[in-house]
């Protein structure tokens, strides 16, 4: 079990299905570059150094595996020079083969006790930056939260407002036509264009 906060818990279970960050595309939209703190860069840093690491050891340890092989051939190509003809330079080869061998063997024990390592190294570093993450997209989303509040608050007076000013036009087209419609039976046409013209400048 993961403790972030007091009120937070995170299940190793649900950790284990959480990508590496720095690889995932949607994280870097969340966070670019401007928006990231000290704290994501130093993880995000640590993070790509380990993986780099990782990526680096595992070619080493097939490139050692391979030159072992060649050694070895080497050796077994050697051997009835060495023993069956008495040659002393193939000999001699030999011996340095397994010398190189013996050095080796102790590089790739070396990079396999490293690459054991690395994984839980890397799942730490990835889960004290989802922790890291987690606590700044929340904090924005408050930020984000409250402002929406407002201006849905705004909305809803500014709905209102619009509202009741289109009662209030409606009331004055109404007013406005039931007196110009009373003018003009009371007067007729003739006299209501010719006061239109006059009085609507």
């Amino acid at each position: 079990m993961l403790f972030w906060k007091k009120d937070i818990k995170l299940d190793d279970g649900l950790l284990k299905k959480v990508p590496i960050l720095i690889l995932d595309k949607n994280w870097h939209n969340i966070f670019p570059q401007e928006k990231k703190t000290k704290k994501i860069l130093l993880l995000e840093e640590t993070l790509s150094n380990l993986l780099k690491e990782q990526g680096q050891l595992n070619n080493d340890y097939k490139d050692y595996i391979k030159l072992k092989k060649q050694l070895m051939g080497d050796i077994l190509n050697l051997t009835d020079e060495a023993f069956t003809n008495e040659i002393e330079m193939a000999k001699e080869k030999m011996g340095k083969n397994k010398k190189y061998i013996l050095e080796i063997n102790n590089k790739l024990k070396k990079i396999q006790k490293r690459l054991e390592k690395l994984p839980d190294e890397i799942e730490e570093t990835n889960y004290r930056l989802l922790k890291e993450s987690v606590i700044i997209s929340y904090k924005e989303m408050k930020v984000h939260q409250k402002k929406l509040k407002e201006l849905t608050e705004w909305i809803e007076k500014t709905r209102e407002i619009l509202k009741n000013k289109i009662e209030e036009k409606t009331i004055h087209e109404e007013k406005a036509s039931e007196i110009y419609s009373y003018l003009h039976d009371l007067v007729g046409l003739e006299l209501i264009e010719y006061l239109d013209k006059k009085l609507w400048r």
